[in-house]
């Protein structure tokens, strides 16, 4: 529970622990504790790849030591880093969940899949890519903690098994869903077949309202706690991590792990999440861990619609033309350098801006307030400095890169009303009735 008691009985963890200890902590007495110098797949080969995408609700990227955040928020997942690949500089199309995981998912930015509200589901016309994987053989498997990812609004397509049971033991405001959504996950691995797997683990713990963790106490300020859901989060994936390593398949799994989305603690004056596109809610984390490929850190611009192209084109299998963005360039031995990204992101509920990144450049649009803002990244990455007066050919170039992108238009989703228990759980996380004002 979300209360001082709520903490289950495993206690802080250091990262990776040995093997044996993994065991014990997840008392798999059945799965073996061993482990492959090598990979027993690699990219190239004829087999199929088993392949886990973990999506971690509004985790900030510089809120992780593996970013040089000085907290010590995510050992585990630092250390898992270390054997990946990690995108330093990543991005979400929107600062808000539903058409986020909506373009990670399709490969399409939101213009094109059209979510901007809550009462917008997922349209089944587009193909996911727990679809497609499933068309070629795969066992596929979730474990979500959010009540607009069930069923209802078809986030589940493809899915042989959708576990949303988290949801069923209280608000959210009550109840820590990361042990939950870890015990799903493994429950998944241990099952017992010659199917290759997809797995999406989904953890909400970050998300507000922010509690303090026994055991990751940084204070008790908002970031403060937030910090601490981190922590917490990450203790329970190093449980599944340990249980790839323990049961030895690490040496077959492609593991992506990244966010929907960051929050905002008065950056630009606003907290939460959904009304701007600064960097604090748009830049994400993303690591790739490929079996056969070393550790490294990509300095390219990607964007999140890359992810699923990518996972496909790693895999050996054909990726959809509905997969529009371009994959993550590689080859044999690991990724590419090269291959930026121009990267389109929107909010368009309760607020109607658009941005641009583009090399070094950020550029966003007010269209309500008729305000235009420029950033030079590589020099004001906290984007404090608007640059749009004293760079206006820059502003032109970005700005008709904009209007070009919704010149045809977008697709139209039909609303539906949200069912009552998903708007009372909305409404409980500040959502619905207004979100929290921002400065910008």
């Amino acid at each position: 529970m979300r209360e001082p008691g709520r903490m289950t009985t495993a206690g802080p963890r250091g990262p990776r622990q040995l093997m044996s200890a993994c065991c014990l902590i997840l008392g798999l007495a059945t799965i073996s504790c061993t482990h492959q110098d090598s990979p027993s797949w690699r990219v190239g080969d004829d087999s199929l790849p088993n392949i886990m995408l973990v999506v971690i609700d509004t985790l900030r990227a510089d809120h992780l030591g593996m970013y040089g955040y000085s907290r010590p928020t995510s050992p585990n997942l630092d250390a898992f880093a270390d054997e990946a690949a990690v995108f330093q500089r990543s991005f979400s199309h929107s600062p808000w969940t539903m058409p986020s995981i909506a373009s990670i998912l399709t490969g399409l930015v939101p213009r094109d899949h059209g979510i901007t509200q809550w009462e917008q589901p997922l349209a089944p016309r587009f193909l996911t890519l727990t679809e497609r994987l499933q068309q070629a053989g795969y066992r596929t498997g979730a474990c979500v903690s959010h009540h607009i990812l069930k069923p209802r609004y078809h986030y589940d397509q493809g899915f042989q098994s959708y576990d949303f049971s988290v949801l069923k033991l209280g608000s959210s405001r009550k109840v820590s869903s990361s042990p939950h959504i870890a015990r799903c996950g493994t429950d998944f691995l241990d099952q017992d077949s010659d199917a290759p797997f997809f797995l999406w683990l989904h953890f909400f713990d970050p998300h507000n309202d922010y509690v303090k963790h026994e055991g990751h106490d940084f204070g008790d300020q908002p970031m403060d706690r937030y910090d601490s859901e981190i922590a917490f989060t990450d203790q329970y994936l190093g449980q599944v991590f340990d249980f790839l390593d323990a049961s030895g398949l690490s040496d077959s799994t492609i593991v992506v792990v990244m966010a929907d989305h960051g929050e905002e603690f008065r950056d630009h004056g606003g907290t939460k999440h959904t009304l701007t596109l600064y960097n604090e809610v748009i830049r994400i984390p993303l690591v790739m861990k490929v079996p056969g490929f070393s550790g490294t850190r990509m300095e390219q611009l990607v964007a999140e619609t890359q992810v699923s192209p990518t996972i496909l084109a790693l895999a050996g299998l054909p990726v959809p033309d509905s997969f529009s963005a371009p994959i993550i360039p590689f080859d044999a031995d690991g990724f590419s350098a090269g291959g930026d990204h121009t990267i389109i992101a929107e909010t368009l509920r309760e607020a109607d801006k658009r941005a641009v990144v583009q090399d070094r450049w950020k550029f966003i649009l007010d269209k309500k307030k008729h305000r235009r803002y420029l950033f030079d990244l590589s020099k004001d990455p906290s984007e404090k400095h608007n640059l749009a007066g004293r760079e206006p050919a820059t502003t032109s170039r970005l700005l008709s890169l904009v209007e070009k992108h919704y010149a045809g238009g977008r697709t139209q989703i039909q609303a539906q009303p949200l069912a009552p228990e998903t708007k009372e759980a909305l409404e409980a996380l500040g959502y619905v009735t207004g979100d929290a004002p921002s400065g910008n």
